[in-house]
């Protein structure tokens, strides 16, 4: 009878473990999809910022670039 009370709680932890790897892939699809949605953000500010700094800079000079640090 132990061997069938194992194998009954080897099917029960698989089931939670199963549970918990898709609960996880759900957390992440959502991270994942706010990650872009902040670059998308980040993008469209960085563009704004470089296109301000072109129309404040003049006719005279050239225009100052975003310096990309990574």
């Amino acid at each position: 009878m132990s061997v069938l009370s194992e194998a009954i709680s080897a099917l029960r932890e698989a089931l939670i473990l199963t549970h918990d790897v898709k609960r996880m892939g759900e957390t992440l699809g959502a991270v994942s999809h706010e990650l872009r949605d902040h670059d998308r953000r980040i993008i469209r500010l960085e563009a704004k910022w470089e296109a301000a700094v072109e129309l404040s800079a003049g006719r005279g000079r050239l225009p100052r670039r975003l310096e990309d640090k990574s």
